[in-house]
């Protein structure tokens, strides 16, 4: 795209949509992206993945896809190497991706699109970033979450903020004290070790049920994002998180039972999220113990469903959770200090 035309002035997106038209979902993903960052909200780096332009914005990963796909055709985003894509505006390389929520990055849904989307529930678009964002806090001790600068910071009211609160409450992870005020944490090394051990119990018995109904193309996905992540080095923090969540989430959990969905769900994101700020708050060499193992383990969990072996998938992913449990615990115990950036707005340390 030349420089020309990334001068040249697109209407807002509020003034092309009409209410009412028909359009398609995702040229209005691709519309708010695209407008974005040719203005610059977006800073050069930026990591845009799928997942999470389909989650923010409340549609399918098909469209989120395409979007994507049409933006990196027009050189203003480039595919990263492993995941995702990043913001270049031209095509050019950044210095560094940079991973930040796409609410905290600068993203503003205009208002036209908010009123086509709010048939899909908002709350549930705040409560993922929240959940992942207190979750990773939990290990490094005890915090006060503010309810009216949650609402300030996402631009809601403060009855959506208290349901944000109380939903995070009733899976245990922030709860009330008796002066009205939320609080998170802290989380112990003896309640991640029972996670692990609730884990290694149900997640077998999860994959056998899921395994029938995932998708083969889903599975060549998993696995060549697994051997792009080996042929890195170091491979990037971020990417091992989605690998994580690409066996344990995306696979383990569309297993039929509800409830055990819920249980493992609980169990899962506190271990995941919180080894992940680990590991980027750690030093390289912390980072590098037991990625290889940890990855040479999903291939094989990955492999051998593709193979329809399911009951040694099941047996090779309760092997991989306790060597998990093994590898990550002594992290827990000693975390380095977590940096202030990787603190929201919202949350505030408890002495």
């Amino acid at each position: 795209m030349t420089q020309a035309a990334l001068r040249t002035r697109r209407p807002l997106l509020e003034e092309t949509i009409v209410p009412g038209a028909p359009s398609r979902i995702n040229e209005l993903v691709y519309d708010v992206l695209h407008e974005h960052i040719v203005r610059g909200a977006f800073e050069s780096g930026l990591v845009l993945r799928e997942n999470d332009v389909a989650g923010i914005f409340g549609v399918g990963r098909a469209p989120a896809r395409m979007a994507l796909r049409k933006l990196a055709e027009e050189d203003l985003i480039r595919k990263r190497r492993g995941h995702g894509f990043e913001v270049a505006l031209g095509g050019g390389r950044p210095a560094a991706s940079k991973h930040r929520p796409l609410l905290e990055a600068g993203l503003v849904l205009p208002h036209a699109l908010a009123d086509q989307l709010s048939k899909r529930n908002w709350r549930q678009h705040i409560y993922p970033t929240v959940e992942k964002a207190v979750a990773s806090c939990l290990i490094f001790g005890r915090f006060h979450v503010n309810q009216s600068a949650l609402a300030d910071h996402f631009g809601v009211s403060r009855t959506v903020a208290h349901e944000v609160l109380t939903s995070l409450e009733r899976v245990g992870f922030v709860r009330q004290g008796r002066n009205a005020r939320w609080y998170a944490g802290p989380l112990t090394v003896d309640d991640l070790r029972e996670g692990y051990q609730m884990r290694w119990l149900l997640e077998p018995e999860a994959l056998k049920q899921a395994a029938p109904g995932v998708p083969r193309v889903q599975l060549l996905e998993a696995r060549d994002q697994i051997l792009d992540a080996q042929r890195a080095s170091p491979p990037d923090p971020d990417e091992l998180n989605d690998i994580e969540l690409a066996l344990h989430r995306d696979i383990v959990l569309a297993c039929t039972n509800r409830q055990m969905r819920t249980v493992l769900r609980n169990c899962q994101l506190p271990i995941i999220v919180t080894y992940g700020t680990v590991a980027r708050s750690a030093p390289a060499t912390h980072l590098a113990s037991g990625v290889p193992e940890t990855l040479s383990e999903h291939l094989t969990v990955i492999d051998l469903l593709l193979a329809g072996r399911i009951d040694d998938a099941a047996k090779a992913l309760e092997a991989h959770i306790r060597h998990g449990a093994e590898m990550s615990l002594p992290h827990f115990s000693n975390p380095p200090p977590l940096t202030p950036e990787r603190v929201p707005p919202y949350m505030v340390p408890v002495a």
